[in-house]
């Protein structure tokens, strides 16, 4: 893939993880999600995260659900609406799952791993060259080990994998999507895929929890 291929991409999951952040019309913030599930199942971050993720695999697998979202024409890359949707469903999924381990999404390096859990069980060999193990909670030492532009070129070949997983070769590719007639999810992006990526996100965000909890930012 040429350089700055990604761009676009890249460029997609920051605006749409402002949303993530911010909620947007009757969707609420990630963080207002991980309290309201937090709250339902008794203040256990893991009961709390597996209800979470079986959620937003229904949301996912949910014919018309995605052509339902507002905001996503705002977004500055044009992919259709069964694409862009069940990325903020995924974004928005794995951002709660960090609130409820105790992690600051505000700050760059934890939203570099939010993006690299995106890519599902792919997500280990990004998280390798970092020197973090998949399987084991991103620990206070491995987060501060992630510089300003460290945290970035890894959220730039997140967005590139993330790219390849879509099936497209490059951000050109974009226009030959064709959204789905009635608004179901294309294969690789449905219910599975969402329920591999939260898996994924427990892994780093909720795993070995007798881990020393974590500097959140």
């Amino acid at each position: 893939m040429a350089a700055g291929d990604q761009g676009p991409m890249l460029q997609l999951l920051d605006a749409a993880y402002v949303q993530v952040l911010n909620g947007f019309g009757v969707f609420s913030s990630a963080q207002t999600m991980a309290q309201e599930y937090l709250e339902k199942n008794g203040g256990d971050p893991k009961r709390a995260a597996d209800d979470l993720i079986a959620w937003q695999m229904t949301k996912a697998a949910t014919s018309g659900f995605v052509t339902n979202i507002a905001g996503a024409a705002a977004l500055p890359v044009a992919l259709p609406a069964n694409i862009t949707s069940v990325i903020y469903i995924q974004l928005r999924m794995i951002a709660a799952v960090a609130i409820l381990g105790g992690y600051d999404v505000h700050s760059d390096k934890v939203r570099t791993l939010i993006y690299a859990s995106l890519l599902g069980a792919g997500a280990a060999d990004l998280l390798k060259d970092a020197g973090i193990k998949l399987g084991e909670r991103v620990t206070a030492a491995a987060i501060a080990g992630l510089t300003g532009l460290v945290a970035r070129k890894m959220a730039t070949s997140a967005a590139a994998r993330l790219l390849a997983k879509l099936g497209l070769s490059s951000a050109s590719n974009f226009a030959r999507l064709v959204p789905i007639a009635g608004g179901v999810v294309a294969a690789g992006v449905d219910a599975a895929s969402t329920k591999a990526v939260g898996a994924v996100a427990v892994k780093i965000f909720l795993a070995s929890e007798t881990a020393a909890q974590p500097a959140v930012s």
